[in-house]
């Protein structure tokens, strides 16, 4: 876990570090995320996602939504959230399929490359929480009992290549990396692991639907 969170932290510095450095014109003025000349344009905006990663060696559909208030067109502020789902699986241990569900989502922030140009690049980060489940399912995709669920801290850089479609809206293409603590679900009678500690740590990709002024 040390070293995912070593990595999360260290994408995460990166991420202000390009803030500050598109941020200053003169080396001699004082630095800010702003520039000198403050906050010249407020916007904001919505957003629908959805997108495929892979939990614990299996395929899952992610389904998520994002806000965020814009500052001088490059700056967001805003929250996100994340939900998951994965294919059902044959437990053998249970006898039955199972699958792996849950969500996530916090504080997201956001820096915006070139924001005019019809084509550019997003660079977010979501920081926050979430849960995990490990529930019996039929093939309607209908849950009955969950054999154990958790809660869970995630860090999720990312960058997106977004064009801009109409003055209001954006489409954007993403590719994201997942960090989580450590995932610790066990099957109630035996107490064995059922997932890996890690098994919610890894890439996924997305597209993105955005409304609103920029």
């Amino acid at each position: 876990m040390n070293n995912r969170f070593f990595k999360a932290i260290l994408m995460v510095a990166v991420f202000f570090g390009a803030l500050n450095l598109q941020a200053q014109d003169d080396p001699q003025k004082m630095r800010t995320l702003f520039n000198n000349g403050g906050i010249r344009s407020n916007g904001g905006y919505g957003a629908v996602t959805v997108g495929y990663t892979q939990i614990a060696n299996a395929d899952a559909i992610t389904i998520g939504g994002q806000g965020a208030w814009l500052i001088n067109h490059q700056f967001g502020i805003g929250l996100a959230g994340t939900g998951f789902i994965t294919e059902r699986a044959y437990d053998a241990n249970l006898d039955n399929r199972y699958l792996t569900t849950g969500g996530y989502g916090g504080l997201m922030l956001e820096f915006i490359a070139m924001p005019h140009s019809p084509v550019h690049l997003s660079f977010p980060v979501t920081i926050g929480a979430g849960g995990i489940s490990y529930v019996q399912s039929n093939r309607d995709f209908d849950f009955y009992d969950s054999e154990d669920s958790q809660a869970f801290f995630v860090v999720e850089p990312g960058v997106d290549i977004e064009f801009n479609l109409l003055p209001f809206v954006r489409f954007g293409l993403g590719v994201k990396y997942r960090v989580t603590s450590d995932i610790d679900l066990t099957y109630l009678d035996s107490g064995a692991r059922i997932l890996e500690q890690d098994a919610m740590t890894g890439f996924s990709t997305s597209f993105n639907l955005k409304f609103g002024k920029f």
